[in-house]
């Protein structure tokens, strides 16, 4: 329903509230979007919902190698005490500079980025590459940078962002999963469990949300953005 995987929901939550290990948390955040966002996506796909596939395609060819790059060279020289404050000031930013946009009346959007050119590809990719790098030490970033980045830049309608960022999200939680899990291979046993118990919520609301979401005003899904910022 909103731009945000369950990993925005999650990794506050349990190393603000919880005080669990924000890798712990990372890696849970990244196993249940892998399984809810790709069923949402699949939904998104399937009902045929308007996206904006270049961004999906510019933004991923710039996650991809920020993820990596996040995970072999960031993370480990970040306390977890940076990662929540940094977590948290980046997404109260935007859920600030969202709520400014759009207390503008009338304000035109667009279904698709228009008139796009090698600039906003650029744009796009480099999007991509910072929202790889916030994904690699808490598990979702990708999704709401490029979200940001579509609805405050291009003016792109929060209907079609919002299930952009989904297909996007779930197509990169696929990647960080398998880079997590297989050549990393240190995924903590407590993010295992925790998803175990996770992802039969998440494979079942995700879809959910997307169905729902396809057929709300834009505006719902901008003040939910900004109430889960809260």
């Amino acid at each position: 329903m909103t731009s945000e995987g369950g990993g925005a929901v999650a990794f506050p939550v349990m190393t603000l509230l919880l005080q669990i290990d924000p890798s712990v948390a990372r890696d849970f955040s990244l196993i249940i979007q892998s399984a809810g966002m790709t069923c949402a996506m699949c939904v998104v796909l399937i009902m045929q919902i308007q996206i904006e596939k270049r961004a999906i395609l510019f933004g991923t060819l710039g996650s991809v190698p920020g993820f990596v790059v996040g995970s072999v060279l960031l993370d480990a020289h970040l306390s977890a005490a940076q990662k929540k404050m940094l977590f948290v000031s980046i997404w109260s930013s935007f859920a600030i500079a969202l709520f400014i946009l759009n207390a503008q009346h009338r304000r035109k959007t667009y279904d698709v980025i228009p008139h796009f050119n090698c600039w906003k590809a650029a744009v796009l990719v480099l999007t991509g590459f910072v929202g790889g790098i916030f994904t690699a030490f808490a598990g979702s970033g990708v999704d709401i940078c490029t979200f940001s980045i579509l609805t405050l830049l291009f003016r792109v309608s929060e209907k079609s962002a919002t299930p952009t960022s989904v297909v996007l999200m779930g197509l990169n939680t696929m990647i960080g999963v398998y880079w997590r899990a297989v050549w990393q291979g240190d995924v903590p046993p407590l993010a295992w469990e925790y998803a175990a118990v996770s992802v039969p919520v998440a494979v079942t609301m995700a879809p959910l949300g997307s169905f729902l979401g396809s057929h709300l005003h834009r505006q719902v899904s901008v003040l939910t953005c900004i109430y889960l910022h809260q």
